[in-house]
């Protein structure tokens, strides 16, 4: 049934879908080295966290990137109301973000508006979400999501977030507002076409699928060495003719094991970061309620 979890462990395969029978060989790939979480200071705090990005460099291909586009690809093609979404006067916005795509790939697109945003996501792994300046009735401008191709939310509903500003999408971040709410809307006013930047964040999760955008009911396993972490690669990239933002997401998925088994000091470093989690924030991180079991299971890594 649509809508339900369907306990599996290929990440290629939608959340509430059975996956293929060629995946029982799956093996995820490490999560690229250059994205790891990395302990800062002595507290919990959000963090912007960005760093600059070559643009030779800015959506780079690894080993599942190819898988990643063929579940794009099924999603665009059976789930699309699901995964794409335009507000009024997003064309414009849509239709250069997937030309600064397109020239970055070296491919001329068909489509136009976004149509031309689809078809631009497919020529990379990375999901692309375009904010645009809106001006208000009072005059303020914000930067509104207007025009997005989402195919691997981390439980979150893409229709639930268009057209809202960055406040309001990150609304259900525990601690967002009041730590980088207000950095946030002044980072994105200075940033400039000629220098786009990237950051990641990460999660630990009871399900691997990227295609994820509900939240199940209840805890889907029992103990920690089923957990999956997840992380996201992102970049901004200021449009330089409507003065949009382009934020592109790249999601990979490891087992919590596997991670854990690279080195000490990842291990170390995920056991100092949930310990400093506050409560309401490790509820966000889907996390709270394994929290417990995880740090007394995941000393055998440190």
């Amino acid at each position: 049934m649509a809508g339900i979890h369907v306990l599996h462990r290929h990440p290629f395969t939608p959340f509430d879908e059975t996956p293929p029978a060629e995946a029982l060989s799956f093996s995820a790939m490490p999560i690229p080295e250059q994205i790891l979480p990395q302990v800062i200071g002595d507290n919990f705090r959000h963090r912007l966290g960005t760093f600059p990005v070559e643009i030779a460099n800015w959506l780079p291909r690894d080993a599942e990137s190819e898988i990643t586009i063929q579940l794009k690809k099924k999603l665009l093609s059976t789930r699309r109301t699901e995964v794409v979404g335009l507000q009024p006067g997003g064309e414009d916005v849509a239709q250069e973000a997937a030309m600064l795509v397109s020239q970055w790939a070296g491919v001329e697109l068909s489509g136009t508006g976004i149509d031309a945003l689809a078809e631009a996501s497919l020529l990379v792994a990375d999901d692309l979400a375009v904010l645009q300046p809106v001006k208000s009735q009072d005059g303020v401008e914000q930067l509104l999501l207007n025009a997005a191709v989402v195919c691997c939310p981390s439980r979150w509903l893409l229709a639930e977030k268009m057209g809202q500003n960055m406040l309001e999408v990150h609304a259900p971040v525990a601690k967002y507002a009041e730590h980088v709410g207000h950095a946030v809307d002044t980072y994105f006013q200075r940033l400039t076409v000629e220098k786009p930047v990237w950051r990641s964040n990460w999660i630990i999760q009871d399900h691997p699928a990227l295609f994820q955008p509900q939240i199940p009911p209840a805890q889907l396993v029992k103990t920690p060495d089923e957990l999956w972490i997840r992380m996201e690669r992102q970049t901004l990239r200021r449009l330089p003719t409507t003065n949009g933002i382009l934020f592109t997401i790249r999601g990979y998925q490891q087992p919590l094991p596997e991670y854990l088994s690279r080195s000490k000091k990842i291990a170390q470093d995920i056991r100092t970061m949930l310990e400093r989690l506050p409560d309401d924030v490790a509820q966000y991180k889907s996390v709270l309620k394994y929290r417990p079991n995880i740090l007394n299971w995941i000393n055998q890594f440190c």
